[in-house]
């Protein structure tokens, strides 16, 4: 087995032993593990890019979540006209086309 020295951050050691042994492991297994995923993977086992300077919703708070969502239908276009509305009858357990005239047909496949 080989010895390496690698040099972490401040508080990466402490942390990383931390976590590892609340899951019954060392700070070496860790490493190796993470050594063996990175070579089964051919490189990082996770995404390792620059960050954009767009959000994606999952990085938005609440504010900018409903901001971007008036934008959205603020800009799009006409909205696509249909003859008909499937809505799922809970009575009979079919799914049903409601019509604009108010005639409902029963979808049977």
């Amino acid at each position: 087995m080989a010895t390496s020295t690698i040099r972490l951050d401040d508080g990466v050691r402490e942390e990383t032993t931390r976590i590892a042994s609340e899951m019954g492991l060392t700070f070496n297994a860790v490493i190796n593990i993470l050594a063996r995923k990175f070579n089964a993977e051919k490189g990082f086992p996770f995404p390792v890019r620059l960050e954009t300077a767009q959000k994606t919703v999952f990085d938005m708070s609440s504010d900018e979540f409903e901001t971007a969502c008036k934008d959205a239908v603020a800009k799009r276009g006409e909205p696509i006209a249909t003859d008909y509305v499937a809505r799922f009858d809970k009575e009979s357990g079919m799914i049903t086309k409601v019509y604009a005239d108010g005639r409902v047909e029963y979808v049977l496949n």
